[in-house]
């Protein structure tokens, strides 16, 4: 597109990470300016201090799911099914994510184990310490395992959508824990989506500086 297109975040945070990826695959000409979560930067174009936002011509859209509904109705909509069920699946997954995934296995796992490692627990107290969200989180990616579509080869089909960019950047920071065999065991069709998805173009260019690059990093330390 002509107008410049400026999306405000950090690598490491998935919202973020999704916007890019989508309009890496949207093939639209974008910059990101980075920027942590409630910094003076953060607040000027969210009130709340949250990222991303995207800001296009004279507009400043904060909020993912507000701005995956104006990049669909200003720039492309190719990631929004045309047809109701599938995208039904779609807005399924998405809130899943949301409400699920984020609140048991970010929130309820990744978070505290992040916090305990800060704080220099052993990992045998950490391993004890998540033992009864793990339990919890393990239904929970249980559960979202269960509506993938079979047929493949993404989360809703044969058809690539929203779904698998909002999905896929919490996923593959979850994978990354320790506690990853076990979310594999758990959710083995979501584990084969994430093996064959992690593989495309717009996801290489936007792994460096996420949680699972980080922790590529450290245990190769």
């Amino acid at each position: 597109m002509a107008e410049s297109i400026t999306l405000v975040g950090a690598p490491f945070s998935t919202f973020t990470r999704t916007m890019r990826m989508a309009l890496l695959h949207l093939n639209v000409e974008h910059k990101l300016e980075q920027t942590m979560p409630h910094t003076k930067v953060a607040y000027k174009y969210n009130p709340f201090g949250r990222i991303p936002s995207l800001l296009h011509k004279d507009q400043v859209i904060f909020e993912t799911s507000a701005i995956r509904d104006y990049i669909d109705t200003t720039i492309n909509n190719a990631l929004t099914p045309q047809d109701l069920n599938t995208r039904l699946k779609m807005d399924q997954l998405i809130s899943v994510l949301c409400d699920y995934i984020f609140h048991h296995i970010v929130f309820g796992i990744a978070k505290p184990r992040e916090n305990y490692e800060n704080q220099g627990k052993a990992e045998s107290e950490i391993a004890e310490l998540l033992k009864k969200p793990l339990k919890q989180a393990g239904k929970i990616i249980g559960a979202v395992d269960g509506l993938i579509d079979k047929n493949g080869p993404f989360l809703c089909g044969h058809e690539l959508t929203w779904a698998d960019y909002f999905i896929y950047p919490a996923i593959a920071d979850v994978f990354s824990l320790p506690e990853g065999e076990f979310f594999k065991e758990k959710a083995p069709r979501l584990f084969e989506w994430y093996k064959q998805f992690k593989e495309r173009e717009e996801v290489i260019h936007t792994y460096p500086d996420t949680v699972a690059d980080i922790r590529s990093k450290k245990s190769s330390l």
